[in-house]
């Protein structure tokens, strides 16, 4: 298959993997034997507010998304695992609907998100989940079918 460079994502570094449980302390210690604690990824500039915060699901504002969250450390990206609390996410859909596994991989794009959601939307992934929090937004693609996983594109704004 020919690659088409104009179809390509900004970025393609996996900055972190998501992984859903419904048992949190018993993932995150496995996760931990295995790979230790590590450190937490330094960021380059500090977060700058931009955009008024939102959180849409399958098309429709929510609210809330209750989770419990752990992060474990590797030397190259982080795992962040989640124990979703609700259901009315795509954490626990994916849940639901596959146990415990690894659900997503996060791309921090070289922005703006847009661009990506562009890219994604041309390959035939729709957008599951968007959410805005004013200093960053991502956005979760249903690239389960081709990819076996969600595919998250991250755009952080800093200032310059």
């Amino acid at each position: 298959m020919k690659e088409d460079k104009e179809m390509a994502l900004s970025c393609t570094n996996i900055v972190k993997v998501i992984v859903v449980t419904d048992n949190l302390e018993k993932t995150v210690n496995a996760y931990k034997n295995l790979l230790g604690t590590g450190t937490a990824p330094t960021e380059e500039a500090e977060h700058k507010q931009v955009r008024t915060p939102f959180t849409i699901y399958k098309g429709e504002p929510i609210t809330d998304t209750p989770m419990k969250v752990e992060s474990v450390f590797s030397d190259n990206f982080w795992f962040e695992i989640i124990q979703p609390l609700g259901d009315k996410d795509p954490w626990a859909q994916w849940l639901k609907e596959h146990g415990t596994s690894i659900c997503s991989i996060c791309l921090l794009t070289d922005g703006p998100l847009e661009a990506d959601e562009e890219v994604m939307h041309n390959a035939g992934y729709e957008s599951i989940f968007k959410q805005e929090k004013g200093y960053e937004a991502y956005e979760y693609f249903d690239a389960a079918k081709d990819m076996g996983v969600l595919v998250e594109v991250k755009e952080h704004y800093h200032d310059n």
